[in-house]
Order: C-alpha cells, then structure tokens, then sequence
C-alpha cells in the first residue's frame, strides 16, 4: 500500500485545530498546574518560584503536533506507538523543564534583554523541533517509505524495466 502524503496532511490538519484549540481554552492551564507541581523541586532549587511568568509557556503546546503525529502514523505497530508516544512524553516534558531553567538562568544574568533572548532562543527551537525529531526517530520506518515513494519517478521504474528486458 502507498502512502498518502495529502490524506496524511488532512489527517493532521483535521485533529490538530481542535487539540490546539482545545490545548489554549483548557489544558495549557492543567499542564502548567502539572508541570509546577513535578518540576517544582528542580525548578525551586534554581529559585523559580512561578512558571507561570515564564515565556517558554508559549512552547509548552509542542505536545499536540507529537501526539497527533503518533496517532496519524500509519503502519506503526501498537507496542511502538504507545511506547513511543509515553517515552516521547516524558522526554519533551524534560525538555519543557530545561527551557524553563535556561529562560530563567539567562534572564537573571542577562545585564541587558537582548543577552537573554540570544542564549534562549538556540534553546527555544530546539524545543518547537523536538517533538518532530522525536516522532521521526519513532516513525523512521514509515518515513523511509515515504521518502522512497516521494522520490519515485517514472524514468527511474522505466529505466529498471529496460534492464531487466536487456537481460532476457
């Protein structure tokens, strides 16, 4: 079966409007809730006390376009989709936490704003690629056939079929 790069667009256009929607009105507010009570200890440590002044909140919605990504995927086996989507979880929730503790470590060095801004942006989109990177290294099956299917072409199968004739 051959993958289907615009059904597979759809799919994802179709279920990610409604989570980041969905995402902004109520689970943003949970997730910061969640994330103050489990990183607090880390976090105190560094003298954040409220996570809830912090710009990094704005990336915190990375988790939609991973877990979309992980229920779109075709071909990919039950055990590697949920391992990969609780493992992936956790790993971008430990990425949420170090940009927290670097957006704070810069700004309270920083002596002039623009200081902070260029230690945390390197940072910042690492964390918008990661949950991408994430799902590419869980999905590189289906990525590889994708990329295969994507880079067929015509005279590549015509100039097989001439090669296999000559030999006949």
């Amino acid at each position: 079966m051959k993958p289907r790069p615009l059904l597979l667009f759809l799919e994802f256009a179709a279920l990610t409007v409604p989570l980041t929607w969905f995402w902004l009105v109520w689970a943003q507010d949970a997730y910061v809730a969640f994330f103050e009570l489990v990183a607090g200890p880390v976090l105190g440590a560094l003298g954040i006390v409220n996570v809830a002044d912090s710009p990094a909140l704005k990336r915190f919605v990375s988790y939609v376009p991973f877990v979309v990504l992980m229920v779109i995927t075709p071909r990919l086996g039950l055990r590697r989709r949920l391992l990969g989507t609780g493992v992936g979880l956790v790993l971008i929730f430990l990425c949420h936490l170090g940009l927290v503790a670097v957006e704070h470590v810069a700004v309270e060095a920083a002596t002039r704003p623009e200081d902070s801004f260029s230690k945390v942006f390197p940072l910042a989109m690492f964390a918008d690629a990661f949950p991408f990177i994430l799902w590419a290294v869980i999905a590189n099956r289906f990525l590889r056939e994708l990329l295969v299917f994507a880079f067929e072409t015509d005279a590549g199968k015509s100039g097989d079929s001439e090669g296999s004739e000559a030999g006949s």
